[in-house]
């Protein structure tokens, strides 16, 4: 859903144009755009959104 806002508010500027006034490259938006890379801390920032890590922990029984 971030990728449908960044498109939004890029509007009828080309990826270059767009990616300037967010501070990143044109190569590194159209890798986020066709899903290549992950959306980093700057883009996020700009939209409002944070990264949160959770860490998935499983314990399991071993029999000996």
């Amino acid at each position: 859903f971030i990728i449908g806002e960044i498109r939004a508010e890029q509007g009828d500027q080309s990826l270059r144009q767009f990616a300037i006034i967010l501070g990143v490259s044109a190569a590194y938006l159209s890798d986020v755009y066709t899903g290549k890379r992950d959306i980093g801390p700057k883009l996020l920032e700009h939209f409002g959104y944070r990264k949160l890590r959770r860490a998935i922990v499983r314990y399991y029984k071993f029999e000996a």
